[in-house]
């Protein structure tokens, strides 16, 4: 994690580009690049710097996202950089994405496109209310079915989800 404090934040937005084209590997940070802030809850100062991203830079998109983020923007003593940001609440995979992700893209294919006069043969039936409950049980947690569609192993995603359960 790049932690810069300055008081002055127009400054943060050049030092954090500098900082990670510094990083090995890194490449010139450009108008091709997007630029995803993972985690911000852990520097705050970082969020009011985002509408200086915008002004400044307005060619390079700024993903933040954060685990705990709703934390800090409920408790903030920033100036909220209003109108520069956009909000999205991400939520757990759909069955579908669920089915993509296990390798059934045929099945998530037949549910996207299904209408209800359709008829549902014994063999598609059977099989979705198979992953429904495998779905059921593993959730949406994107890491747990990563887990899943990995191993196929229930005890593997059952500790994803202790471990996530203790993180919280």
């Amino acid at each position: 994690m790049i932690t810069i404090v300055l008081k002055n934040t127009r400054k943060i937005i050049i030092q954090i580009i500098q900082q990670l084209e510094f990083l090995p590997n890194m490449g010139t940070i450009n108008k091709d690049a997007l630029l995803f802030l993972d985690e911000i809850q852990a520097v705050p100062e970082a969020i009011p710097a985002l509408r200086y991203f915008y002004e400044d830079n307005p060619e390079l998109p700024v993903i933040c996202a954060g685990s705990l983020l709703e934390f800090v923007l409920s408790d903030h003593s920033f100036s909220m950089p209003v109108g520069r940001i956009q909000y999205l609440h991400m939520g757990p995979m759909t069955f579908t994405e669920f089915l993509n992700a296990v390798g059934e893209e045929k099945l998530g294919s037949f549910i996207m496109h299904y209408t209800p006069d359709q008829k549902i043969g014994e063999v598609v039936h059977n099989r979705l209310s198979s992953l429904l409950r495998s779905y059921y049980y593993i959730g949406g947690m994107p890491e747990a079915v990563a887990v899943f569609a990995d191993t196929k192993s229930y005890k593997n995603v059952s500790k994803v989800h202790n471990s996530i359960i203790e993180t919280y």
